[in-house]
């Protein structure tokens, strides 16, 4: 939520605050419930991806929460975010993809996983379950040392980047480091027109919710969509090595 200002900050708020009934309220029903302009009602839903209020409101509309008995109208809205983040990656995955990365994992000599923040977490299961398989496999989280590893590998490396963003600045200098000894680059990413991307000889596109749930000034986003490629991955190299 960097992106917002202060007013569209708190104007998203309230609009999580009242998910539930966001299809039967006006915008300016809501400008007014929000104590805000009708112009930061529409700045804050396109700065969250959309047309406008009115497709944001459509979308929400369409949108059919679960029937979990107990929860909360806000857990569940927090169940709805992670069901939309789940199923959306499901759908972005590319067989093709997901078969030219497998093909990547097996023919390299060497593995470096790079990743910073939270994405570290997937990036370390990632790097235990490739490690079952004896493949060579190091991970770097460290901006110092993900440059400096990227000094000596070859062309028979393959580097594999978990970026939400892909525009984190420490791992992209470190890419542009190894792209002079030629590896390949496997990325996982919720973000197709990045700077990662453009880097990447494979980019596996995951789905991030513009729904958020927490409200903290820190990169604290889930990494649910990172973790699904993740596991995806894992399983098709799992099967591909059962069938050789």
């Amino acid at each position: 939520m960097s992106n917002l200002t202060n007013a569209e900050s708190y104007t998203w708020q309230i609009i999580q605050e009242n998910y539930e009934k966001i299809p039967q309220l006006s915008i300016s029903e809501l400008a007014e419930l929000a104590h805000v302009s009708l112009s930061t009602v529409n700045r804050t839903v396109r700065k969250k991806g959309f047309e406008g209020y009115g497709e944001f409101r459509y979308s929400i509309r369409e949108k059919k929460l679960p029937e979990i008995n107990g929860f909360s109208k806000e857990v569940l809205g927090a169940i709805a975010k992670n069901q939309e983040e789940l199923l959306k990656t499901i759908e972005n995955i590319s067989a093709e993809e997901i078969e030219k990365a497998v093909e990547l994992i097996q023919e390299s000599e060497e593995i470096l996983i790079f990743s910073r923040g939270l994405s570290t977490n997937v990036a370390d299961e990632l790097m235990k379950k490739l490690q079952l398989f004896r493949k060579p496999v190091s991970l770097h989280d460290d901006s110092k040392y993900m440059a400096y590893y990227a000094r000596f590998i070859n062309e028979k490396s393959l580097i594999i980047v978990l970026s939400l963003s892909g525009e984190t600045v420490e791992i992209l200098n470190a890419l542009n480091i190894a792209k002079g000894q030629n590896p390949k680059i496997l990325s996982l990413t919720v973000n197709a027109n990045t700077s990662l991307t453009n880097l990447s000889d494979i980019s596996l596109i995951g789905y991030k919710s513009s729904l958020e749930v927490n409200y903290f000034d820190l990169d604290v986003h889930s990494r649910l969509s990172l973790s699904i490629l993740s596991r995806v991955l894992i399983d098709a190299y799992s099967i591909y090595t059962l069938k050789q």
